[in-house]
């Protein structure tokens, strides 16, 4: 038996007169070709002089054309190895068509899983092959990494590099691999149509182990149709918000300017988004001069000084955020805004200045077809900032202008107050943009519970108009909070539950920070045993006192005291 293996195992390399090696039979299409839909996915090709051993197999997906790594569990490079995946990480099937020991045909079936990329990845698959062999003596699994890498097109390369050109017949005889054909099919659970319309087009490259190092690549093409384009959902929100940083939004002063974008899960992605600045908001000319050159931006290599700000994208399809620098980038008009996004899906994107009935204008245009849940950009206020204050930015007049376009050509036109934080002339800002003085804020305070000796304690705090980030309780003495009694304290921002490091309880001091957005118009707490030690006296008709401490953006800390009366 092993003579006639190891006789078999030399006919494997034996070459045979066959056409050159290259594709053929090439298909990529989504089985529904709505546009934005999630669809099953199926891939095939054909290989022309299967002797030459396909090596090298690369398929450009379409730009917008994805899989959502975050829709499944992740399996991990060591349980792929293994053949042990999670069954929830897998994502799609293939089936391989292929001739080992020159003679044996086989059709070998597989399972494709998502698996845990490294940290500068979008996405990393996994696929074993199973020969049909339940023992693996026979045949062991064939199992390989797709990579997943971002082109300049924003479309998805899946590369498959080395592929093996031979396994060992019990695990002691190599045998050469011959692949013929392979099938794959994606999940619709994974994967999401672009949500452009249009010819979309997918590319394949393969090289052979029989190729010199020099030789170029076989390539093909083939195409689908996106269909019902106009019928994806759309309707992108903006926002803008201007931070005196404590200081007075006076003409002349250079506050801190955040812009906000976001999508809801599902609608078209944008391809195009513009945002007009309010007629009290400018850009500070000087500023502008000190600019990177194109290629330094494209290169990664712009001076701090031309930095003006930062961003940050968010995208369901990733662990973690993207973030970088905003930089001016010259160009052979007005400077550009560089975006230099970096992170597992690194991108470059630039904003083209303008100016419209006097007022500046940024326009993205040729936006990625990826989903962006948030898009931040942060313009720092002080001595360099870029925006200056032109005008009365409190008034109600106070507007800004957001357009947008997706990728299936529809559109969207939004004029939405700006929110301001800090003092304006004529009257202090307090973040709802009419300029209003923020009042005091005002706290209620209820205390129950001397019947059992078990007091329970509600607060109830309203800000006077400006949001609160946060807010400090002292207890009286005759309360104390139990070691813990962070996880026990039920408090609300706005209707909302705060919860974990947000929420520190120790001794007679309860802090809440980090209130969600831009802060909170109300909050409450609620206290209960076993949140509260046992209280020394805490009779019915006892008075307690409270002292409470409020931080608002742009707004001296407000100090209260308030008083309550204990009942059963």
């Amino acid at each position: 038996m092993f003579v006639v293996l190891a006789t078999l195992g030399l006919f494997a390399f034996a070459p045979s007169a066959q056409a050159a090696f290259g594709l053929s039979g090439l298909q990529a299409t989504p089985a529904n070709t709505d546009a934005g839909v999630r669809s099953d996915f199926h891939t095939h090709l054909e290989i022309t002089s299967p002797a030459d051993q396909l090596r090298d197999l690369t398929v450009s997906l379409p730009p917008g054309l994805s899989g959502n790594p975050q829709s499944v569990p992740k399996c991990s490079v060591d349980q792929l190895n293994a053949d042990s995946c999670p069954a929830g990480s897998q994502i799609g099937t293939t089936s391989v068509h292929l001739t080992t020991l020159s003679l044996v045909p086989l059709t070998v079936d597989g399972s494709v899983y998502n698996v845990a990329p490294e940290s500068d990845e979008p996405a990393r698959l996994g696929i074993v092959l199973r020969p049909p062999d339940p023992t693996h003596l026979l045949l062991p699994p064939i199992i390989n990494q797709v990579q997943v890498k971002l082109r300049p097109d924003f479309g998805l390369d899946t590369i498959l590099t080395d592929l093996p050109k031979e396994a060992k017949v019990l695990s002691l005889v190599p045998a050469g691999i011959q692949i013929n054909s392979i099938d794959l099919d994606l999940d619709g659970a994974f994967m999401r149509n672009p949500t452009s319309c249009g010819t979309q087009t997918t590319g394949f490259s393969a090289r052979s182990w029989a190729m010199s190092e020099g030789d170029p690549a076989v390539t093909g093409t083939t195409t689908f149709e996106s269909t019902n384009c106009k019928t994806q959902p759309y309707d992108p929100k903006a926002s803008l918000h201007v931070d005196g940083d404590g200081k007075s939004l006076s003409p002349g002063s250079r506050p801190t300017v955040t812009s906000v974008i976001t999508q809801a899960d599902g609608e078209a992605n944008n391809q195009r988004a513009a945002v007009l600045l309010p007629d009290a908001l400018g850009v500070d000319g000087p500023r502008l001069e000190q600019s990177c050159s194109m290629d330094d931006f494209q290169t990664g290599s712009c001076a701090a000084t031309t930095k003006v700000g930062k961003a940050t994208a968010v995208s369901p399809l990733l662990d973690s955020d993207l973030s970088g620098p905003v930089y001016v980038v010259g160009g052979d008009g007005l400077p550009m805004l560089g975006v230099d996004l970096k992170g597992p899906l690194p991108l470059k994107i630039l904003g083209s200045p303008g100016f419209k009935d006097g007022r500046v204008e940024t326009t993205f245009e040729g936006l990625p077809d990826l989903p962006l849940s948030r898009f931040e950009l942060v313009f720092p206020g002080g001595p360099t900032g870029l925006l200056r204050v032109t005008g009365n930015l409190c008034a109600k007049s106070s507007t800004f202008n957001a357009d947008f376009t997706s990728q299936a050509g529809q559109t969207v036109s939004k004029t939405l107050p700006t929110t301001e934080t800090g003092s304006c002339p004529g009257g202090g800002g307090n973040g709802n943009g009419n300029g209003n003085q923020a009042k005091k804020p005002r706290a209620r305070i209820k205390v129950a519970g001397a019947k059992r000796h078990r007091p329970r304690v509600s607060i109830r705090v309203r800000s006077g108009g400006a949001a609160m980030r946060a807010v400090r309780v002292k207890l009286p003495r005759a309360l104390k909070l139990r070691r813990g009694a962070g996880k026990r304290i039920v408090v609300k921002a706005a209707g909302k539950r705060i919860r974990g490091k947000k929420v520190i309880a120790k001794g007679r001091t309860l802090k809440v920070r980090g209130l969600p957005g831009k802060g909170a118009k109300s909050l409450t707490v609620g206290i209960r045993r076993p949140a509260i030690a046992k209280p020394r006296s805490v009779r019915k008709g006892k008075k307690l006192t409270f002292r409470l401490k409020i931080m608002r953006p742009g707004q001296k800390p407000a100090n209260l005291k308030v008083s309550a009366r204990v009942k059963k």
